[in-house]
């Protein structure tokens, strides 16, 4: 029992060894991405930074180099009682090493998104690896044969203080619940469910005749009726569309402004495949229950991972077309380019064209579809009918969703600035605000997950004129955002007593608001006055 003591103790003080270099080597990574992106990192600021990630992040990163270094001792205690070597410490050390890389190299390709900014290149990925070697050291020390022999009775006890003092640093680190907030009464609206058995749904928009076009991720486009009928809509001359799960695939479908005459419509969707894949931008004309005359009007920069696509769509009064593009979950500094789509809204007019007044057109190395840069995943975006302001909504990471008022030619922040945190509790950046970029309306921390927006102008809800409407995945109902003329001045949440994960909002034309639930058995939800 002694040994098996000293042997845990070791692990664990290894763990925590590991998790302390280790979060001292993606801090100071993390922050020399964001200088070279133009931020100035004071030693005091960078310090600061050190030990709150040391805080929020290196208790994580302790647990990760415990589940890595197990397995690895393990197989080095078995190589040792086999080969017997004259020097133990660099059995261990190679062991730790290797145990680190396998762990980072699983989080990067088993994971969907990257869970470790410090391990994205291959020099940084052998970084983080290489804080096995202080692992490695400290194990081989303290579980020595003449280590465990002096073991005392104390072990156990440093074994249980090893363990709690990270723990409880990550609970003083990590960030608190959101508040909850104020619910629409439920008795105040009627919920009708038009359709039921729908395939992750992901975006509507409405018919003249009255039914609704509705996008499965899958790429199946679908025509319902109030009454609940479905009618698939014949997409054969489609390019072909990436699909992942919920994550990429069929996603946005708005009609043109001038449906009612050329019966156009656009649709976005994932192309390209695994290693390379980004966001498409096609037009077609709706012919009776088919769509025809199919034409690629745009093409994202190609990333890597098939997350953080991005892809709503609006028109603007003067009818040119903007598209929402993701930062693609990867490089995410690459939002800060604007030589290429990523983490950026683009603007084309419905030929798929840069319109020649676009902000970076003419600029060297810049693509002349960039209208505004620095998002994340933005996945709602709306104009306001009452006053033209073009409004977005986007994923922040842990924390720091936003809505903003897009302007062309503006810098929204990310990565550089934001009020979330990494998912594994590191700090993306030490900057919730900095002159030069845009700040955000309205935040939100911890995440709801926003997934579309709606300003809502009808008639059939006359008080929430002016609002707007929020899906949330995470929150799990939809956000009611409270304006006076074009200031927020509060929230409500609506249809959290469904408990479903929300995917579009919108209000239709007969002034009730439609919602589309998300998953693999999702309904088509219809909201009006009781």
């Amino acid at each position: 029992m002694r040994r098996l003591g000293g042997h845990a103790t070791a692990l664990l003080a290894a763990a925590v060894a590991t998790g302390v270099v280790a979060s001292l080597v993606q801090t100071q990574v993390n922050l020399g991405e964001l200088t070279a992106l133009g931020a100035t990192v004071t030693p005091s600021l960078r310090a600061w930074t050190t030990l709150q990630d040391l805080a929020g992040f290196g208790p994580v990163m302790t647990g990760i180099a415990l589940a890595a270094l197990l397995p690895a001792v393990l197989a080095a205690h078995v190589i040792e009682r086999i080969t017997r070597p004259a020097r133990r410490t660099p059995l261990f050390v190679v062991a730790a090493v290797a145990g680190l890389w396998t762990a980072f190299w699983l989080m990067l390709n088993v994971i969907p998104m990257p869970a470790i900014a410090a391990t994205r290149g291959g020099l940084e990925h052998a970084l983080m690896a290489a804080t096995g070697i202080v692992g490695g050291l400290v194990y081989a020390r303290m579980s020595s044969p003449a280590r465990q022999a002096s073991g005392s009775r104390r072990q156990w006890l440093a074994t249980a203080l090893l363990a709690l003092v990270p723990a409880a640093l990550f609970l003083i680190a990590s960030p608190g619940a959101a508040g909850k907030l104020d619910a629409v009464d439920p008795a105040s609206y009627r919920v009708e469910t038009v359709a039921q058995g729908l395939d992750r749904p992901w975006s509507l928009a409405f018919l003249p005749d009255g039914r609704l076009l509705v996008t499965e991720m899958s790429g199946r486009l679908l025509a319902i009726s109030l009454d609940g009928a479905k009618t698939p809509i014949a997409t054969d001359g489609l390019p072909p569309v990436f699909q992942r799960g919920g994550t990429i695939g069929l996603m946005d479908v708005a009609l043109d402004p001038d449906f009612a005459r050329n019966g156009r419509l656009y649709l976005t969707m994932g192309h390209g495949e695994e290693g390379a894949n980004g966001t498409r931008l096609v037009r077609a004309r709706l012919v009776a229950n088919r769509i025809e005359d199919v034409r690629i009007l745009f093409s994202s920069t190609p990333k890597p991972r098939a997350g953080n696509n991005g892809s709503r769509i609006a028109f603007l009064p003067d009818r040119t077309l903007v598209l929402t593009v993701g930062d693609g979950n990867w490089r995410r500094e690459e939002a800060q380019n604007p030589a290429n789509h990523l983490g950026t809204v683009v603007r084309l007019d419905r030929e798929g064209k840069a319109p020649p007044d676009n902000p970076f057109v003419g600029r060297p190395g810049a693509a002349p579809e960039v209208y505004s840069l620095g998002h994340r995943n933005p996945q709602g975006i709306a104009v306001d009918p009452a006053t033209g302001e073009l409004l977005l909504t986007e994923h922040g990471a842990r924390g720091g969703d936003e809505i903003n008022r897009i302007v062309g030619g503006k810098n929204y922040g990310w990565p550089l600035v934001t009020a979330g945190i990494d998912y594994p509790f590191g700090r993306v950046t030490p900057f919730s605000r900095l002159a030069g970029f845009e700040a955000p309306l309205l935040e939100w921390t911890p995440s709801i997950a926003p997934a579309g927006l709606a300003v809502y102008h009808g008639d059939l809800f006359p008080e929430w004129r002016g609002d707007l409407l929020v899906p949330a995945l995470r929150g799990r109902a939809i956000h009611r955002v409270l304006r006076d003329r074009s200031k927020i001045v509060g929230q409500q949440t609506l249809l959290a007593e469904l408990g479903q994960r929300m995917r579009d909002v919108r209000a239709g034309p007969d002034g009730a608001i439609y919602v589309l639930t998300d998953g693999v058995d999702a309904c088509l939800l219809r909201l009006s006055p009781p």
